[in-house]
């Protein structure tokens, strides 16, 4: 049991400390800026439409050109800091609603209404590599040119791939993304209500590191449960049908992408691929609309998930379509902000999480030290996870 308690005294709590950290001018921050990250719901960012987004500690302006391309650019105009966002879209450039001042894709002031000509030429915001996948806008914010895109392969099977409307989450993005690793809390947490029927049982966790991330094992006598971890921040996992829908589209392939909003609070992309096609792809359809229905009238899961983290309402008492995440949100938000990881005393089924940190810790001191972190490089396609049974 050394490896456990090693993360729990001496250096490794500053460690720990520093991986939840993503701001600029952390460790954290400078190893998670090295990848894309998604940033918005491609589907809702309509074209001309500009808004404010913050990753990891910092806000920048998203918009959607009129040639259908998504730009992310500085937050605040460099004239007299006006907010981006709150101009128009003209075309593939936008205007800042202060002065009038107009930027094109690259940054570049184009246009000052009120100024000499030629001053536009010598002014310049910075933009940030953009591109497009699985219904997602990712973003790159590190220095130099983006790795290779894309971060990770699409799901290999047929059906539907959808996204869900991503829940901004009260905590560091850390928390959440351990939890994603964890396969024994399935087996308490999830076991009320009993949305994961047939992985109660405890698994045996394994883990190991690969070229693009970790392979996460869940053995359970003679079957084995196989999940995928990309660096820096995204599970792909097979998990069980949607709560609600009455069994409707089966065990799905997710993807759960843990964005840092800022280090107290973190948004959840959620990608799934739905196996059904044809007849059965339309009886999914039309259950997952009566689900958001019943979803709607619910009310919101993170209001429920605050009352019962306030003990207003009892965890075995929560009552709604959406009980998996009221769950996942009120023990994984429950533990702080920011965990105080301190007191942790980390067992053999935290091998998973473990191994992580380790990672992490090297790669965190290799920044600090001046020395090449190690080349990620994305999954190959035929890497899939497995359910195991």
């Amino acid at each position: 049991m050394s490896a456990p308690s090693e993360w729990t005294v001496g250096t490794h709590l500053r460690r720990i400390f520093d991986i939840a950290r993503t701001g600029p001018d952390t460790p954290g921050g400078k190893f998670m800026r090295r990848f894309w990250m998604p940033v918005h719901s491609s589907e809702d960012l309509a074209t001309g439409q500009a808004k404010p987004i913050r990753v990891m500690s910092e806000d920048f302006a998203l918009y959607r050109g009129e040639g259908g391309v998504a730009q992310v650019i500085d937050y605040r105009c460099p004239h007299r800091g006006a907010m981006m966002h709150l101009g128009w879209v003209e075309g593939d450039d936008i205007r800042c609603v202060y002065h009038g001042w107009k930027f094109d894709c690259s940054g570049q002031c184009v246009e000052m209404p009120a100024e000499d000509p030629g001053f536009a030429r010598k002014v310049q915001m910075r933009t940030y590599p953009t591109r497009e996948y699985m219904g997602l806008v990712f973003a790159y914010f590190g220095e130099g040119a983006p790795p290779a895109f894309p971060p990770y392969p699409m799901p290999v099977g047929e059906g539907i791939v959808e996204n869900q409307a991503p829940p901004v989450v009260p905590c560091n993005y850390l928390q959440c993304f351990e939890n994603s690793m964890d396969e024994v809390h399935v087996a308490f947490v999830h076991k009320i209500g009993g949305s994961h029927s047939g992985i109660y049982d405890l698994p045996e966790i394994a883990a190991e590191e690969t070229d693009w991330g970790m392979i996460r094992y869940g053995r359970r006598g003679n079957e084995e449960r196989i999940s995928l971890h990309y660096m820096p921040n995204c599970t792909r996992v097979i998990v069980p049908p949607m709560a609600g829908l009455d069994g409707a589209g089966g065990w799905r392939e997710l993807y759960l992408a843990f964005t840092p909003i800022d280090d107290e609070n973190n948004m959840w992309f959620i990608t799934n691929l739905v196996g059904v096609t044809g007849e059965a792809a339309e009886t999914y359809k039309a259950a997952r609309q009566k689900y958001w229905e019943r979803q709607k009238a619910a009310g919101s899961a993170l209001d429920l998930a605050r009352d019962v983290m306030d003990g207003r309402v009892a965890f075995a008492d929560i009552d709604h379509p959406d009980r998996v995440r009221v769950q996942d949100f009120a023990v994984q938000a429950g533990q702080g902000r920011i965990a105080d990881r301190s007191n942790e005393r980390l067992g053999k089924s935290d091998t998973a999480i473990i191994l992580w940190r380790k990672i992490m810790e090297r790669e965190f001191r290799a920044i600090e030290e001046g020395r090449p972190v190690k080349q990620w490089t994305p999954a190959p396609a035929e890497m899939v996870p497995t359910l195991g049974f």
